[in-house]
């Protein structure tokens, strides 16, 4: 995902200027002492918080029911006069799986939120795997492709893997500021967990992984148009986090590769940056979709500026009617292409489309899933002990 500083500060100029606003710490008030960020919880689970300066925290999860779930209160914390204090989080009564706790407080300047990334060994069904039913958009086209993360990972360069493990070819414009790193490695960041690939981004290993349904020379998943790509995901959301689900024309295969300068047109299903406050993102309810035309000239440029115009951006989630953001609970995140438009999708919510770019009218395109950090943003894992976690439940491809 080829990114320019410049490019990427320009598209949230705006929310800079909202977050300084907003007198935002721009040091955290609230962290968690136990459990360990990213650990396994089951049952009872005490938590213990330290908030000096803050007299309550509000605590909130992600709870299954009617179309979208909603964010539920788990209960308040009254804290000592040192700032620490506890309360029991009853795992059973909350999903299976990766949650997400929403820790928010105040004192008499600033505001804070906290999101403590757990995996629930035991808790309830919700809505895990892939849909019986082909998604609406699909409609009219055929499955081509699926991977419900349910079996052993099929990641690497070879002839039988399924994904290659760096943006293709070889990693050469491989982009997050904690490296990509491959599958074989000690310090792989992908894991098989349940019925998930969970993606993991670590200052403690210096790793941060991506799949691609491509492999260097071109081989792989790739449809042309009319095609319709979806993966469902729950993203971490730190400062410096950069979840991601997006398409490219295949720009690999020997008939077409120049190399890097190979044309290719990119469509970022949803890049979500995470952080809040004061020179960070601005993450919130908001993400991300990047229309790009690369090594197209100055036509290319036109091209997909016209298309990003026709978007309204950052996506909104509340504003589509949608009660939770891409850290608090799992969204399917889709786009359907077709020969005169691209249209972007939000749990089946249409939240964008533009004019189809031009060579996505005529070559395949395969996709990619990622957990970077960078994108133009400091990055500080510290606060969630240098480990964030990014859960894929499926990905879904339609085509003729």
């Amino acid at each position: 995902m080829k990114r320019l500083k410049a490019c990427v500060g320009a598209l949230f100029l705006i929310l800079f200027a909202q977050s300084a606003l907003a007198d935002h710490s721009t040091k955290p008030l609230i962290s968690v002492l136990a459990p360990e960020y990213c650990s396994d919880v089951k049952g009872r689970t005490t938590i213990t918080i330290s908030a000096p300066g803050v007299s309550k925290i509000d605590v909130k999860t992600w709870k299954p029911g009617g179309r979208f779930g909603s964010m539920v209160a788990v209960g308040d914390i009254n804290l000592d006069r040192d700032g620490t204090g506890t309360f029991v989080f009853d795992a059973d009564e909350y999903p299976h799986g990766p949650i997400t706790l929403s820790l928010s407080g105040s004192n008499a300047k600033n505001e804070d939120n906290c999101y403590v990334q757990l995996y629930n060994l035991g808790g309830i069904a919700a809505g895990a795997g892939i849909p019986k039913d082909a998604p609406p958009a699909a409609q009219g086209l055929k499955l081509v492709f699926a991977d419900d993360f349910d079996g052993p990972l099929s990641i690497g360069s070879g002839a039988s893997d399924r994904y290659y493990d760096h943006k293709p070819p070889e990693g050469k414009t491989d982009f997050s500021s904690i490296p990509f790193v491959s599958h074989d490695k000690p310090n792989t960041p992908f894991a098989q967990v349940d019925t998930y690939l969970r993606i993991r981004a670590s200052d403690k290993t210096k790793s941060a992984g991506l799949i691609s349904s491509i492999q260097n020379d071109g081989r792989g998943v790739k449809v042309a148009a009319p095609a319709y790509f979806e993966c469902r995901f729950l993203g971490p959301n730190a400062p410096g986090s950069w979840p991601a689900f997006w398409i490219m024309t295949d720009y690999c295969s020997p008939e077409r590769n120049q190399g890097i300068r190979t044309p290719c047109d990119e469509l970022d299903v949803i890049e979500a940056y995470g952080g809040e406050g004061f020179k960070r993102p601005n993450a919130y309810d908001k993400f991300m979709i990047s229309p790009h035309c690369w090594n197209q000239g100055d036509a290319g440029v036109k091209t997909a500026k016209a298309a990003a115009a026709q978007l309204t951006r950052p996506i909104e989630m509340y504003k589509a009617g949608i009660p939770t953001t891409w850290y608090e609970s799992f969204h399917t995140y889709g786009c359907l292409v077709t020969d005169t438009e691209t249209v972007y999708y939000c749990d089946d919510i249409e939240v964008g489309r533009h004019k189809t770019l031009p060579l996505c009218k005529t070559q395949p395109m395969f996709f990619m899933v990622n957990l970077a950090t960078g994108g133009g943003w400091p990055v500080d894992l510290s606060r969630y002990g240098g480990t964030i976690d990014m859960y894929v439940d499926y990905v879904r491809v339609y085509g003729k």
